[in-house]
């Protein structure tokens, strides 16, 4: 409770200095107190209210209420109290907007937005009636909102969004860098700004917007988002600094101004920070592609020499027994010395038939070619002899899987051998669920009520490691749960493309 009411104290005093000293900022170039409130005020007090939990909009708006009667009777000016009219018609908008003010950046700016638009017709309805002009007060607040909001969104994603290092006795022996190249990039392209809009000469004054364009694009392609946010805030400073509007067209000029390179600023960062994006997304990709083809030619490579061993060790040496044996036959004339060797060379050629088996389907599942894929799955289960070991599998596929491709069908039988492999080392189930799905997307999930085991240890062995691989060969993605409140057991969640 104390803390509640040390931060709303300091909320108080601070909302309270912001507010009025943006109030004095707007009024020196709009020369209007009214309206100067619904400049960069009435933008504060949104940007404030979007950012902050309900609990302390107490504050914000008592700061807000309290000026806005301070100045009315200090200027003698009472129509003001509709301003205040349209600060708590706006509080209903702020709250329902504030339940879709979540997920990326995008959806937030299209939220701010639409605040931004309908609190700005708010203050149209409730002051315009004694303005002398209505233009004017939405043009206020949409200027003022264009370049407050976003600022103050840059400011909470930067304080509350950014990975911060803890303040420990480590960051003693770190030396403190100062990266004073931004700073000076930044003070080189403000100072740049303000002397093109002072300094040149009348016949080239009207290319001086243009010019306000440069800083944007500059720092959007350094920093992204972020730095043409801060070019526009750059940019309204020079407007501001080399602007002092006098005349209602001036002021009109300038409010413009501000909001078009504001837009401007604001949609070229989106644009720019989702190239980026996209660019780093696509240099994961390629890193991951790489990874795979690597994994993919030690996979190849790794069965070549289980093969060949498997060759040379098993067949071979059986190949060779059974050669001894038939000589002793041919050599000896001795009936039970023949019935010995004709019966080793039965049991060493039902060695290699089962060396030879066990490499083809290592190399290719053979019950594919026989069976559907269900059907498989199914004389899976039955060589693994699950219902002898108490454990009860229950297979639900829905839709067309007898459309899918050879390689999409290999694959699943893989998973669902490994998973059930796996299963039945080292679970402990009495139930398996193997459960497909094919729409969009193939749904894979496999569930058992075992003992489960560290998700973070799966990746140590082979099997999961080889699931994965063929996940991602396939362009899919693969979830294990285990041991957690939601999943009894263990869950393998598989989703691949139709490919």
């Amino acid at each position: 409770m104390r803390s509640n009411t040390i931060t709303s104290i300091c909320g108080l005093f601070t909302t309270g200095c912001s507010w009025f000293c943006l109030w004095v900022i707007a009024y020196y170039f709009v020369n209007d107190a009214e309206l100067a409130i619904l400049l960069f005020p009435f933008a504060l007090r949104l940007g404030l209210t979007l950012h902050t939990r309900t609990k302390y909009w107490t504050t914000i708006y008592l700061a807000e209420w309290g000026l806005t009667v301070a100045l009315a009777l200090l200027l003698e000016q009472p129509q003001w109290l509709m301003v205040l009219v349209a600060s708590v018609l706006s509080i209903p908008v702020v709250y329902f907007a504030k339940r879709y003010y979540k997920g990326d950046q995008n959806q937030r700016l299209v939220v701010m937005a639409v605040v931004l638009l309908v609190t700005s017709c708010i203050n149209v309805l409730a002051v315009g009636y004694h303005v002398q002009s209505v233009y004017m007060v939405w043009l206020a607040s949409i200027a003022g909102g264009l370049l407050v909001l976003p600022m103050c969104y840059l400011l909470w994603n930067y304080l509350f969004q950014s990975p911060w290092s803890p303040l420990t006795s480590n960051l003693l022996a770190n030396e403190v860098q100062f990266k004073v190249r931004h700073i000076l990039l930044y003070s080189l392209l403000l100072v740049a700004s303000i002397l093109v809009q002072t300094s040149l000469p009348d016949e080239l004054a009207r290319f001086a917007p243009f010019c306000m364009a440069i800083p944007i694009i500059v720092l959007a392609l350094r920093y992204g988002w972020q730095g043409a946010l801060l070019a526009t805030m750059l940019n309204s400073i020079a407007l501001i600094a080399a602007r002092s509007g006098v005349s209602n067209l001036e002021i009109t000029d300038l409010l413009l101004s501000l909001s078009a390179q504001t837009l401007t600023g604001i949609m070229l960062g989106l644009a720019v920070q989702k190239q980026k994006d996209l660019n780093q997304k696509l240099r994961g990709e390629l890193s991951r592609n790489q990874t795979l083809s690597r994994q993919l030619i030690q996979a190849e490579e790794s069965v070549r020499r289980d093969v060949a061993r498997e060759l040379h060790d098993e067949i071979g040496q059986n190949i060779t027994a059974i050669r001894t044996q038939a000589s002793i036959i041919k050599r000896v004339d001795n009936a039970e010395m023949n019935t010995r060797c004709a019966d080793m060379i039965e049991h060493l050629s039902l060695n290699v038939y089962d060396t030879t088996k066990h490499l083809l389907s290592k190399l290719r599942p053979k019950m594919l070619d026989d069976l559907d894929l269900k059907e498989s799955v199914h004389q899976l289960t039955r060589e693994m002899e699950f219902d002898n070991h108490g454990t009860h599998v229950v297979i639900d596929w829905q839709g067309d899987y007898e459309s899918l491709g050879d390689t999409l069908k290999v694959t699943l039988f893989r998973l669902c051998q490994e998973a059930l492999n796996n299963a039945a080392k080292y679970a402990n189930a009495t139930s398996i669920v193997i459960e497909l799905s094919i729409e969009e997307n193939i749904s894979l999930n496999i569930a058992d009520n075992g003992i489960g085991f560290k998700t973070e240890d799966c990746m140590t062995g082979m099997g999961v490691r080889g699931m994965q691989e063929r996940v991602q060969a396939l362009g899919g993605k693969m979830y294990i749960y285990s041991l957690s409140d939601h999943v009894e057991g263990t869950q393998i969640a598989i989703t691949l493309p139709k490919v």
